[in-house]
């Protein structure tokens, strides 16, 4: 019950206090896993796939988890990528809930027989709802938990529904990749009171590499490879970054990453968030994976950390002497 009230005032701070905290997106864990999360020039960089996605965060505290399903698929005549997500995300026990919906483009075009350019589009809509009969204001709670009435204001409104676009690019090749992208474009009001609460733009910058290290012999030869990837994401006045090392050996995969800015504080509250662990295994066309992710900060003797499993299915993958993907 503490932890369940300390969550539920935790959320009405977020999203009636007249700053931007309102305005962060989510993030996933696992961003190399459903990487059309970060940007549309993802979408079918690794041929078609239809993917499901659910997360759990701050598990021993009603925080958030985010459904998600998503779709891409790569055309060859047209050189062209398309692709969907739907997303849900339940704020604090579903006080707050935020659905979505995105279309995604991208163009493969090739700059040497190695080096290819995918600049990307999406657009979406999204839908925020709050329940006010959910809400726990502070002068409800009395000394032995008793949740009392409360004279504290109510939203005027209760649902938004607001259009956005996204814009990406990618430069790659088989074993290295680099881009940046930006989200939220539109910039739209998402308060439900007559407190002004803009999304702000969110921008993403990303590199990975991948290094080959043990090739078998054989067409069905087991192989080695390790990838390291970083991705730094900007939204308002707040900052994160993902820097993972992930090993593959087919079926398995091992990774281990960090989330966070060292020493970076706005508003006095730290960005270290966490360090990850990602275990994944493919068997034929499907591939699951898990993370879970170990708070570095006190949050964790109350959040439980979080909880990340994705569910893939690939088809129509690259052919052998085709190197527009970069797959790893």
């Amino acid at each position: 019950m503490k932890y369940k009230h300390s969550a539920i005032l935790f959320f009405l701070l977020v999203l009636f206090t007249p700053i931007q905290l309102v305005a962060q997106d989510f993030l996933m864990s696992q961003p190399w896993t459903i990487n059309t999360t970060i940007g549309p020039s993802f979408a079918g960089l690794r041929g078609s796939r239809a993917f499901m996605a659910y997360r759990n965060q701050w598990s021993f505290m009603k925080g958030s988890q985010t459904v998600m399903a998503g779709m891409e698929h790569y055309y060859h005549p047209l050189r062209s990528s398309f692709g969907g997500i739907l997303s849900h995300t339940s704020y604090g026990g579903s006080l707050l809930n935020q659905t979505e919906v995105g279309f995604q483009y991208n163009y493969v075009a090739k700059i040497t027989d190695e080096w290819f350019f995918r600049p990307g589009m999406e657009v979406g809509t999204y839908y925020r709802t709050i329940d006010p009969s959910k809400m726990i204001f502070i002068d409800q709670i009395a000394i032995d938990g008793t949740v009392l009435p409360t004279s504290s204001f109510l939203p005027e409104e209760t649902s938004v529904l607001r259009l956005d676009a996204a814009v990406s690019f990618l430069v790659y090749n088989e074993f290295f990749f680099v881009g940046a992208g930006a989200d939220r474009l539109m910039s739209n009001d998402i308060s439900f009171t007559n407190v002004d609460t803009k999304t702000n733009l969110k921008w993403n910058a990303y590199m990975a590499g991948r290094i080959p290290m043990n090739r078998g012999l054989g067409r069905y030869a087991s192989y080695d490879d390790v990838t390291i990837a970083g991705l730094f994401q900007k939204q308002g006045q707040y900052q994160q970054m993902d820097i993972d090392v992930l090993y593959h050996r087919i079926p398995f995969e091992l990774g281990v990453g960090y989330r966070g800015i060292p020493f970076v504080s706005p508003q006095g509250l730290s960005n270290t968030d966490a360090l990850k662990v990602i275990f994944g295994y493919s068997f034929g066309e499907f591939i699951i994976s898990y993370s879970y992710d170990v708070s570095i900060s006190s949050l964790f003797n109350v959040s439980g950390g979080s909880h990340e499993l994705v569910l893939s299915y690939q088809f129509d993958q690259k052919t052998p002497n085709d190197v527009s993907f970069f797959c790893y």
